[in-house]
């Protein structure tokens, strides 16, 4: 049960006690707040990211039938045939 992945929990313990004789007890808790904002601010970039790939799919996905009724391409045909226009006429 005292297994977090390959590492257990002695193996944690010794290298918090290494951390803390190389770094002294002052410096930790800097170091640590350090490492809460870098992985704060990395997730922040990973959902900006994802938002924003998310919106531009969303964006293809609505602009992409108007575009291709735009230019006259087939599939623009086919659907002015469905309504009862003249394909023949664009």
């Amino acid at each position: 049960m005292g297994r977090i992945g390959p590492i257990g929990i002695p193996e944690l313990l010794i290298i918090l006690a290494l951390v803390l004789l190389i770094f002294g007890p002052k410096r930790l808790p800097e170091m640590a707040k350090g490492l809460g904002q870098s992985v704060r601010e990395f997730r922040k970039g990973l959902r900006d990211m994802k938002k924003d790939l998310d919106a531009e799919g969303d964006d293809d996905a609505k602009t992409a039938p108007v575009a291709a009724a735009s230019t006259g391409t087939p599939s623009a045909k086919v659907a002015k045939a469905a309504n009862g226009e003249d394909a023949g006429s664009s």
